[in-house]
């Protein structure tokens, strides 16, 4: 059986989903940066799931009305950080709701792929919600979302550990990194990096040491005022001034100010989370939080 090091602890088999539907919606004025990934996707009326890259290909004007839709559910591994690189290529735009949705289930994995994924989210401009669980590395690519959304207690932190794995990511047993001076090395250099990563993403400075206050097994969970303390929820600062100005110059239902914008969209994660696995609806079910915030 081959054995490998991974940093934070594994759980779950992984399911990558990504789909790609239409948008009439306006279109934001602010350019979205984009990954070097080539990919596109032929557009589809309804959401599907999708186990290997979708290879059609599409006109950049056609993709400009699209909203792409990424579901993590289950581990995060460098196989996910591959597939997340060929997909995220066909995001182009930032439409209403967005141009790229994520929703996260998952109670983690590699930290290491996890940054990646996250400056790969970052660049396209993802909003990011939490809709099952977001524990353990899964809060690298959280904290990635220029808009982030998670309930309470959905998320659960703890100091980095190393872990033996299988091939197909299963634990075998936690690492002793006192017995193990090249897990040992390569613990700490994950540490030297995260609160660099979190820095860049904009988070707060109290959260690397709140992860590394908690080293006992398992993870702590958190309230949403220590989300929001963290800043795990909320929104990129200059996102948020750019899409404030967009919402402002809308008509009818999605003329919004900043305050509002927030409010609505802090809203999303927790009444639209059960159509994780049907994503033109979760799409829809955003729009109408949008729209219509008062609905039950």
């Amino acid at each position: 059986m081959q054995r490998i090091l991974k940093i934070l602890t594994i759980l779950s088999i992984l399911v990558l989903q990504v789909a790609c539907v239409g948008s009439t919606a306006p279109q934001a004025t602010q350019k979205t940066a984009q990954p070097q990934s080539q990919a596109q996707t032929q557009a589809q009326t309804k959401s599907s799931s999708a186990k290997s890259n979708p290879t059609n290909s599409e006109t950049s004007a056609q993709a400009q009305d699209k909203i792409m839709v990424v579901g993590i559910k289950g581990q995060i591994s460098k196989n996910v950080l591959e597939k997340l690189k060929q997909s995220i290529g066909q995001v182009q735009g930032d439409p209403i709701p967005a141009g790229l949705i994520v929703l996260l289930d998952s109670p983690g994995g590699d930290g290491v792929a996890a940054m990646q994924m996250g400056r790969l989210l970052r660049k396209a401009n993802a909003h990011v919600f939490v809709t099952g669980q977001c524990a353990s590395a899964c809060i690298f690519v959280l904290a990635s979302g220029v808009v982030r959304v998670a309930p309470s207690y959905s998320v659960g932190i703890h100091r980095g550990r190393v872990t033996m794995s299988d091939a197909n990511a299963k634990i075998i047993k936690e690492v002793d990194i006192n017995d193990n001076p090249q897990a040992k090395a390569a613990l700490q250099h994950f540490e030297s990096q995260a609160p660099i990563y979190f820095a860049e993403m904009g988070m707060s400075s109290e959260l690397f040491p709140f992860m590394q206050s908690h080293e006992l097994k398992g993870v702590y969970r958190l309230s949403s005022a220590e989300i929001a303390k963290t800043k795990l929820s909320g929104f990129d600062n200059a996102y948020l001034q750019q899409r404030a100005i967009f919402y402002r110059n809308q008509t009818g239902p999605y003329r919004m100010d900043e305050d509002e914008l927030k409010s609505r969209t802090q809203k999303v994660a927790s009444r639209c989370s059960g159509f994780e696995k049907q994503h033109t609806e979760f799409i829809e079910c955003y729009k109408q939080t949008l729209r219509e915030p008062f609905l039950n």
